[in-house]
């Protein structure tokens, strides 16, 4: 029970941790959340600049009976649709969590506004991907080029054995645990030597 105490409380203590080195980025700067003018920097620009963390806050600010902010799914960030999002939020100072790897996208309220490039994408790093950029997805592996055309494929786990897989003589694969009886005889052989090591042993003594 004292152990399982010590885990949790060690599994707390990293999140505080993390929680602690977490940083709050103000989206827009000075200008905040806004059509950027011909002088500012676009969001995105500045976004592919920052190396963005899991727990990591997005601060726009913003005002609340001119504009909002909208979590939207990528079809709807590309044609600025704003009605239809995950979240929104209208309250002037909106505090986000970055609470998850990958990409979380951003647009204004204002469908205008955001045809106007008030709009923005935040790509997340998982945990230990370097460089400000989420984990890559793990390819599938190739397929395996020549080989006999019948046989099954080996990266399908419900694919059946060969039907000559264990035929009496076939070879096995190397590293393989080989057939019962050949490792009847192997464990026999490693027995015997045992057995004879001992009893020299014993006599030497």
């Amino acid at each position: 029970m004292a152990r399982r105490s010590c885990g949790l409380g060690l599994a707390c203590f990293a999140l505080l941790v993390a929680a602690a080195g977490a940083t709050q980025y103000k989206v827009g700067g000075d200008n905040g959340w806004a059509v950027p003018d011909a002088s500012a920097e676009p969001f995105n620009t500045w976004a592919e600049k920052t190396s963005f963390q899991i727990g990591d806050t997005l601060l726009f600010v913003y005002p609340k009976d001119k504009d909002s902010v909208l979590l939207v799914e990528p079809a709807d960030y590309n044609a600025c649709n704003t009605s239809s999002y995950d979240k929104r939020f209208e309250d002037g100072s909106t505090t986000f969590t970055l609470d998850r790897a990958g990409a979380f996208f951003f647009i204004s309220g204002v469908e205008a506004n955001c045809r106007a490039n008030e709009k923005l994408i935040v790509m997340v790093a998982g945990a230990g991907a370097p460089g400000g950029s989420p984990s890559p997805t793990p390819s599938a592996p190739a397929p395996s080029s020549g080989g006999d055309a019948k046989a099954p494929p080996s990266s399908s786990p419900n694919a059946p054995a060969a039907k000559n897989s264990t035929a009496k003589g076939a070879p096995h694969a190397a590293g393989g645990g080989g057939d019962k009886n050949g490792a009847g005889l192997t464990v026999a052989g490693f027995l015997a030597s045992f057995v004879g090591c001992i009893a020299y042993a014993t006599l030497a003594f």
